[in-house]
């Protein structure tokens, strides 16, 4: 199964994520399954590049050529796929997904989240999609998207068509059908 994986860049985090996507990045090895992501060596992107590392698992970096002036490629990388832009990373993330875990992160991330989710209410595809739900990183968004649905703005269905998971077991249940 490729399971593409969204999360931050950024240096500047707590260690308890990074240990958290160090984790889901040696699970997702254990269990023989390959790691698609946004090929950075930094943030959560690179904890979970060195967790699939230890556990030699395969590993599909997706870069736009830009990007290697803001955040270096992680040299773990065993395939390298090089874009022109951020949108042809994003579909190429897509449409090699089975299944999409999304880490806490920033603004790109919160944008990949929102992207796949609304993909799949549109009905454009139909792969798990869970968030890694790190010292309840995810809950404030749980509450905005709440809001949403009381106020009518967003359906109530919406929520199944994601999960909120907290540990790489859990995380596995969802996308591996064992749970919905």
């Amino acid at each position: 199964m490729n399971i593409t994986l969204y999360g931050a860049a950024s240096e500047r985090i707590d260690r308890a994520y990074i240990n958290g996507v160090e984790e889901l990045g040696r699970a997702i090895a254990k269990r023989g399954h390959t790691m698609v992501f946004g090929a950075g060596s930094t943030g959560l992107m690179g904890a979970a590049v060195r967790g699939m590392h230890e556990e030699g698992g395969h590993v599909i970096g997706v870069t736009p050529r830009f990007m290697d002036t803001l955040e270096p490629v992680s040299p773990l990388c065993t395939e390298l796929i090089t874009t022109e832009t951020m949108a042809e990373r994003k579909t190429i993330m897509e449409e090699k997904a089975d299944a999409f875990v999304i880490t806490p992160g920033g603004v790109g991330t919160l944008d990949e989240f929102f992207q796949i989710l609304t993909l799949k209410i549109l009905g454009r595809l139909d792969k798990p999609v869970v968030l890694y739900n790190i010292n309840g990183y995810w809950d404030g968004i749980l509450a905005a998207i709440g809001t949403s649905i009381l106020k009518g703005f967003i359906s109530p269905a919406v929520a199944d068509d994601f999960c909120l998971c907290e540990t790489p077991e859990s995380v596995f249940k969802v996308i591996e059908g064992k749970h919905n």
